[in-house]
């Protein structure tokens, strides 16, 4: 996957690449409409200016959405390619808008409207080729770096292709003696860079508020979760985007009874294994979560159990009236679904058998369901435990 720097100098070249296609397709149809009395291919410029001002404003936007996150921005500045895309879709709809009323006021006075040129046909057919070329080029980038802002300008390119085919068959009726189509190409131009804008709108706006992303996607990366080594279960799956990418929020499902560390490397191991298999994920966030009894109707409340400290306390009085040992006891709780169950860890024989005995007392607490004493057993690199019999 491409890293920050290199997707930024990427979006940069293709950028700039299209920028300078537009000025020059810009000014050469803005001339030649003029010159060939083609209104459309007037309409067309103004189309493939409006092109070079939002190169302009993608290169400004994507030097911010690439960079790395910061103090301020956390989870990154993806947001700012949907906010660029939204005023880029504005763009699109005040551009339709003075081109759908230039228009109108040409086709009430159809009768005074001159035949446009086949000078102007050869400049359109220029424009549908250079224009769809970069739009592929364009598209292929953003594909590459899932980049909404970069598959709105590679669209913008898309819209002016498209716009120049219906100004070569206004052109072409109105020398066959409809002149009034070179006029209706003009609102057809017009309606398509409003339908282009409506659709970029649209779409970026429902990643400004979060919308989750399709159940089919959300299936899919469900059942790339479970597939992870000591993932039980999930209970939850959220999603949004951001800059084109998904942060996925889960909850992960794991034996109650293994280690904090051990929880914590399997949702490192899901979360890796989530943006393996999905480039269009950025981050995983996953919590986890102790699994419980399917059998038991009446879990246990959290705030109902015993905490550490009053199990410390209980267990501190009773070892210290039955014990003279100076090493301790050292113990860790298994918050159950239906009680808690203690492993009690004693550091010598004597501590174990002690231990035990301590366990039979502690049986009598309300919640706890279960206690194993262990025993710590040295070794040259490390300590183990052992269950006591």
């Amino acid at each position: 996957m491409k890293n920050q720097t290199d997707a930024q100098t990427e979006a940069v070249r293709i950028t700039l690449i299209g920028m300078a296609l537009d000025l020059s397709l810009g000014l050469g149809k803005i001339v030649g409409g003029v010159m060939s009395a083609s209104f459309a291919l007037v309409a067309d410029g103004v189309h493939s200016l409006t092109d070079a001002v939002t190169d302009i404003f993608v290169l400004i936007i994507a030097r911010t959405a690439y960079a790395a996150p910061d103090r301020g921005h956390p989870y990154g500045h993806g947001r700012f390619e949907a906010v660029g895309t939204i005023v880029m879709g504005v763009v699109f709809f005040i551009t339709a808008a003075i081109l759908l009323y230039d228009a109108s006021q040409r086709l009430a006075a159809v009768d005074q409207l001159a035949v446009p040129g086949l000078s102007g046909a050869l400049i359109a057919a220029i424009s549908i080729a250079s224009k769809e070329w970069i739009y592929r080029f364009t598209l292929a980038t953003a594909q590459r770096l899932n980049s909404s802002l970069l598959r709105a300008n590679a669209w913008h390119s898309r819209s002016d292709a498209l716009s120049s085919i219906a100004v070569l068959i206004g052109i072409l009726g109105a020398q066959l003696g409809a002149v009034w189509l070179d006029t209706l190409a003009a609102v057809i131009v017009s309606l398509l860079i409003a339908k282009i804008g409506w659709d970029l709108c649209s779409e970026s706006l429902r990643e400004l508020v979060d919308s989750a992303l399709p159940d089919k996607r959300r299936d899919e990366f469900e059942e790339c979760l479970k597939a992870t080594p000591g993932v039980k279960d999930l209970t939850d799956l959220r999603s949004r985007l951001s800059g084109g990418k998904a942060i996925v929020e889960v909850h992960l499902v794991v034996d109650p009874r293994i280690s904090v560390s051990e929880g914590h490397q399997i949702g490192a191991a899901a979360s890796k294994r989530l943006r393996e298999y999905f480039t269009d994920v950025s981050e995983v966030i996953p919590h986890i979560d102790p699994q419980g009894n399917p059998d038991h109707d009446h879990p246990l409340d959290g705030t109902a159990v015993p905490s550490r400290n009053e199990v410390e306390a209980a267990i501190a009085t009773r070892w210290q009236a039955m014990s003279d040992s100076e090493s301790g006891l050292k113990f860790d709780l298994h918050y159950l679904e239906h009680g808690i169950e203690i492993d009690l860890i004693a550091s010598n024989v004597a501590d174990a058998a002690t231990a035990c005995a301590l366990a039979d007392q502690l049986m009598n607490l309300e919640h706890i369901i279960g206690i194993r004493v262990l025993q710590h057993i040295g070794t040259r690199s490390s300590k183990e435990t052992r269950p006591v019999n």
